[in-house]
């Protein structure tokens, strides 16, 4: 061979593999990951075999042409050349949430069908799924990540469980905004068991007050958000964190502003009825000097270690001082270890402010260390070094 002819350097397949996988973890982002393994793909069949699984994994599907063709080639027309590897099989995450109009409900159920093997991750689109997909879904064993948030289509509750119990690798379930919870649905919806796994939940939509003061929530639940909610009045949020279930097993209660009928009165019922959270995130603007004042009054105090002010749900103005909250650090807010506010609160006094509660969270952390410190060396003396130690773990941060 001349020695200016172009040559091919073969590469063991394990090395491609190698070489593909490294390219896929390290992109920047899902576009270039995207971009990165379509080119390998066209470089050779050799490269094509070993990078093929990465591009289909999870596929970038956030323009109409886009999902277009990657559906005619998980799913081609009946008189459409087939590809004799199945494609879907690769398929382990499918986000469908960019989409609007792109698609019909029967083609959503088609391709559930087709990616059911190894899916772990699918967020439905806002307008093309509906109640004709749900068999489609109950089939996908492997599916780990549910996110139905986007669904406008109103979807029965009972059916939807009933298509949910069979997923029991199911870990986190997003319900539609759409949902509708009244006592005629919660009744006909214990006919069917939760997925056993499903420990993290997002309830959207609309409820009855008398459907969830006994409403039978997932067994494995810990972590609870209220997100797009119609009615979050006092009555309404009362009955839900009054459920004899949550008060046992919930550990975790994240409130979003993006709900209606919110009120401080509705914030100031959280801790009554739910002593045993670790985790509270509620909108700032909706806490008054009167949550602290009921705190102060809580014996013993609350389990809660983070407690957020979350995103306003009307002004982006804190309703409470300073002052009131770290008083309560010595009162109800006795196990409190950090402290969240969102941006939209950020000032310049603010910030100042929370450099003093950032500084007393810390020395309590320290001086509840001590006598462990001082067991540990056995002469009762905690050198300096090991009071100087911040936790990073402990203190403000920001949303």
């Amino acid at each position: 061979m001349h020695p200016t002819s172009p040559c091919q350097i073969h590469l063991p397949t394990e090395v491609i593999l190698l070489i593909v996988s490294l390219a896929a973890t390290n992109a920047d982002n899902d576009a270039q990951r995207q971009r990165t393994m379509h080119t390998c793909c066209l470089v050779s069949r050799q490269w094509y075999s070993a990078a093929v699984a990465f591009l289909y994994e999870k596929p970038r599907l956030d323009r109409g042409r886009a999902f277009y063709k990657f559906t005619d080639t998980i799913s081609p027309p009946v008189a459409a050349r087939k590809s004799k590897m199945n494609l879907g099989s690769m398929v382990r995450k499918l986000d469908l949430s960019c989409l609007v109009h792109h698609s019909k409900n029967s083609l959503t159920a088609r391709l559930l069908g087709k990616v059911k093997e190894n899916l772990e991750v699918f967020i439905a689109p806002s307008v093309t799924f509906a109640v004709n997909c749900l068999p489609a879904l109950s089939k996908c064993h492997n599916l780990r990540h549910l996110d139905l948030s986007l669904v406008g289509e109103p979807l029965p509750f009972a059916n939807l469980k009933k298509a949910l119990s069979s997923l029991t690798k199911l870990l986190t379930l997003r319900l539609p905004r759409s949902t509708s919870l009244d006592e005629f649905q919660a009744q006909a919806s214990q006919l069917a068991s939760w997925p056993p796994r499903l420990y993290r939940l997002q309830f959207s939509g609309s409820f009855s007050a008398t459907a969830v003061l006994s409403f039978a929530w997932p067994p494995s639940l810990t972590s609870l958000t209220l997100k797009n909610c119609s009615d979050l009045s006092v009555n309404n949020l009362g009955s839900l964190i009054s459920n004899p279930h949550l008060a046992t097993s919930l550990s975790r209660l994240t409130i979003s502003g993006s709900n209606r009928n919110l009120s401080p009165e509705s914030i100031n019922a959280i801790p009554a009825f739910l002593p045993g959270l670790n985790f509270l995130s509620i909108p700032g603007d909706l806490v008054e000097e009167s949550f602290f004042d009921m705190l102060n009054y809580m014996v013993p105090p609350l389990t809660l270690e983070v407690l957020e002010f979350g995103n306003p749900f009307f002004e982006a103005t804190l309703g409470f001082s300073t002052a009131a909250l770290v008083e309560s650090f010595a009162t109800g807010l006795g196990n409190l270890r950090a402290v969240g506010f969102a941006d939209t609160f950020l000032t310049e006094q603010r910030i100042l402010e929370d450099e003093e509660i950032d500084n007393v969270l810390q020395r309590r952390i320290r001086e509840k260390s001590k006598p462990a410190l001082q067991a540990a060396n056995g002469d009762g003396v905690v050198d300096d070094y090991d009071n100087d130690d911040d936790d990073p773990d402990v203190g403000v941060y920001y949303l």
